[in-house]
């Protein structure tokens, strides 16, 4: 598939640059990100019939890790690993042979653009692309098992912005918004459109040394 292969080509090249970044020396700054969210996914509409596919916000746990690529009082070029978790989103349907939920993963290797990175607020803007699995559950709206393909992996691309605000000399709080955009988890029905927007508002703490 077109898409993945892209996806794939560039997350080897993003981590080609954050290995030879770390490789490089005098002293990059390094941050760690943990952050907690809620993945919002715009209802979906079936091919077949007027059922619409409705999908519950999920409680997604979010881990980053930054390496600064570039230095400079106005802007830094960080490339950043971004891995999420979200155990639970819950289906609403009048079609019954849907499952009751499914749990996603996405990995996606990117960059980011903080701006001011020396002051105490500090804006950026950031994308990436990578990995996205999704996994339904055993059991359809109906009650009965789900014999369908439970597990589905695709590409994913994300992109966002957000704001750091620097409490201590390596401690920092961040709010961030992204859209992560996949191919379609397995909804046992054919559903409109190739894609998927996942978009987290998330917030936490940045450890950096």
């Amino acid at each position: 598939m077109k898409f993945r292969k892209t996806v794939n080509v560039y997350s080897l090249a993003v981590l080609i640059v954050l290995a030879a970044g770390a490789g490089s020396a005098f002293a990059q700054a390094n941050e760690v990100g943990l952050l907690l969210g809620g993945v919002v996914t715009p209802k979906r509409d079936l091919q077949t019939g007027t059922a619409q596919a409705q999908i519950s916000t999920g409680l997604t746990f979010i881990a980053t890790y930054g390496r600064r690529i570039v230095d400079g009082d106005k802007a830094a070029l960080i490339g950043e690993v971004v891995f999420t978790a979200t155990p639970l989103n819950e289906i609403k349907s009048a079609n019954l042979t849907l499952p009751r939920d499914y749990s996603s993963l996405f990995f996606t290797p990117g960059l980011k653009l903080k701006f001011f990175p020396r002051s105490v607020l500090s804006p950026y803007i950031a994308a990436g692309a990578g990995y996205a699995r999704f996994t339904g559950s055993e059991l359809r709206l109906n009650g009965q098992a789900n014999p369908g393909r439970q597990s589905v992996s695709t590409g994913a691309f994300n992109y966002g912005g957000g704001i750091e605000v620097r409490v201590f000399k390596y401690l920092a709080l961040r709010g961030e918004v992204r859209d992560f955009i996949t191919g379609n988890p397995s909804f046992n029905a054919p559903v409109s459109g190739g894609i998927q927007h996942n978009i987290l508002p998330a917030g936490g703490f940045v450890v950096r040394f």
